[in-house]
C-alpha cells in the first residue's frame, strides 16, 4: 500500500475527528468564494459597460474655426463622416441661448441643446418614463442653475425669451412658452454647466433666428456647433479619430468616467478579502491543532510503522497527505457551498433596480483561474499548518512511541 492509499484509508477511519477542520475550512471558504464571486462578476459587468458604452466609443468633433479650408459641420459633413469605416452613427449638437423666467420673478440664462443618445444626461425627475425624443415646446433643464431650483417647476410651463437678429451687434427679444418635462443632475456638464435640452426643431429655429438665417437653410450654411462620432467598438476609436482628423476637423475622444461599483458591492468585495485572510489564519491554526491532536492520539500507530520499517519521511508524508486530502475535501465542499451562497446573493441583487445590472450569471463564482488558485491556496495553508506537528511526530523513535504500549 502506497503512502496516498494509506493516508486516504486513515482519513476515512478518522473522519469524525476531522469534521471540525473540514467544516471550518468549508464554511469559511464558501463565504469567501460567494463574496468574491459576486464582486468579481459585478466588476466584470462594470468593465464591460465602460469598455463598450456609447460614451467610451465617442469622438467629439468641434467646428473647424481655425481651418479656413475645412467645411463647417453641416448636414453634408454629417453624412460624410457617417460614411467613414467603422462609424456606427454621427450625432449632432446645436445650441442657442435663451432666458427662463419663473413666476417668482427669478431668471436664468440657459443654452438650448439638441439631445445626443451617446451622451444622455442623467435625468433625476421627469413627467413620463420615455422622455426622449422631446416634443416641440418641451425642455429638460438642470435641477438647479444659477441659484434657481428648477425642479420645483417640473411639469409646468415657464416663460422663455430668445434673441432674433436685427443687424450686426443688435438683436431683439422674442418671448414664448415651454414646458419643463424633466430635470437632470447639474453635475453633468458635458454640454456646458447650463445646458437645457430641447427638441431639435426648436433649437435649430432659435439658433437660426439668433444668426439671422432662414431656419430651413441654417443647417446647410452655418451648421451644427459640434458632432459626436460613435465608433462601432472601443477598439475602432483610434482609427476613426485619425480618419476624422485627416479631413481637417479637430477631434478628441470622450471617455466618460462612470461611477464605481455601488457601495454595497465595494463592501462585499472588502468583506471577501478580509474573510479570505481570516480563512487562511483559521485554516492554518485548525491544521496545527488537528494534526497535533491526531499525532498524540496515534503515537502507538506511528511507533508500529517505524518499527516495521517506515522511514521518518514516509511517516511525515503520510501525515501531511492526510491533512492535504482533508483540505481538498473541504475546498471542494467550499466551492459547492460558495456557488450556492453566490447564487442566493445574486438573486437578492436582482430584486434591486440599482444592483440588478451587476448580477451577472446564476452562479457568480470567480473566474476559473481565480477559483482554482483559491482552492489550491486553501489546501496549501492546511498542509503548511500540518507540517510542524507532523514533523515532530514523524521524528519519534519506535521505543519512545511504544513505551506506553
Amino acid at each position: 500500500m502506497n503512502v496516498i492509499s494509506l493516508a486516504w484509508a486513515n482519513v476515512r477511519a478518522l473522519r469524525r475527528r476531522m469534521y471540525g477542520l473540514v467544516a471550518l475550512v468549508s464554511v469559511g471558504g464558501a463565504v469567501c468564494l460567494g463574496a468574491l464571486g459576486i464582486a468579481d462578476r459585478a466588476q466584470s459587468a462594470t468593465d464591460t459597460g465602460i469598455g463598450e458604452s456609447a460614451a467610451n466609443r465617442s469622438i467629439t468633433v468641434d467646428r473647424p474655426d481655425g481651418h479656413p479650408g475645412t467645411a463647417p459641420l453641416t448636414r453634408l459633413t454629417t453624412d460624410r463622416l457617417a460614411e467613414l469605416p467603422h462609424v456606427a452613427s454621427v450625432q449632432h449638437r446645436a445650441q442657442a441661448s435663451f432666458g427662463v423666467a419663473t413666476p417668482a420673478g427669478d431668471a436664468a440664462l440657459l443654452y438650448a441643446t439638441t439631445y445626443r443618445p451617446a451622451l444622455a444626461p442623467p435625468v433625476t425627475e421627469s413627467v413620463r418614463d420615455r422622455l426622449f425624443p422631446l416634443r416641440p415646446g418641451e425642455i429638460v433643464a438642470p435641477a438647479t442653475s444659477q441659484g434657481m431650483d428648477l425642479s420645483r417647476l417640473l411639469g409646468r410651463h415657464v416663460d422663455i425669451e430668445t434673441t432674433r437678429f436685427v443687424r450686426p451687434g443688435e438683436g431683439t427679444g422674442v418671448t414664448g412658452r415651454a414646458r419643463l418635462v424633466g430635470v437632470y443632475d447639474p453635475t453633468w456638464q458635458l454640454d456646458g454647466p447650463d445646458a437645457a435640452y430641447a427638441a431639435d426643431s426648436d433649437v435649430v429655429r432659435w439658433a437660426a433666428e439668433r444668426a439671422g438665417q432662414p431656419t430651413d437653410r441654417y443647417l446647410d450654411s452655418v451648421g451644427y456647433d459640434q458632432l459626436t462620432v460613435v465608433a462601432e467598438t472601443a477598439a475602432d476609436v483610434p482609427e476613426v479619430m485619425k480618419s476624422v482628423q485627416a479631413l481637417g476637423y479637430p477631434a478628441v475622444t470622450l471617455r466618460q468616467q462612470l461611477d464605481a461599483l455601488p457601495v454595497v458591492l465595494e463592501l462585499i468585495k472588502l468583506v471577501g478579502r478580509v474573510l479570505l485572510a481570516v480563512l487562511g489564519v483559521l485554516a492554518f491554526a485548525g491544521a496545527v491543532t488537528v494534526t497535533g491532536a491526531l499525532s498524540r492520539q496515534r503515537v502507538q500507530e506511528i511507533g508500529v510503522l517505524k518499527a516495521v520499517g517506515f522511514r521518518t519521511r514516509s511517516v511525515l508524508a503520510m501525515l501531511v497527505t492526510e491533512m492535504a486530502l482533508a483540505g481538498t475535501v473541504a475546498a471542494l465542499i467550499a466551492a459547492v457551498l460558495g456557488a450556492l451562497l453566490g447564487g442566493i446573493g445574486a438573486a437578492v441583487m436582482r430584486g434591486s433596480a440599482d444592483l440588478a445590472p451587476y448580477a451577472e450569471g446564476w452562479v457568480p463564482l470567480p473566474t476559473p483561474t481565480t477559483l482554482l488558485a483559491l482552492l489550491v491556496l486553501t489546501v496549501l495553508v492546511v498542509v503548511t499548518g500540518a507540517l510542524g506537528p507532523a514533523s515532530r511526530a514523524a521524528r519519534m523513535s519506535p521505543a519512545d512511541a511504544m513505551k506506553d504500549w
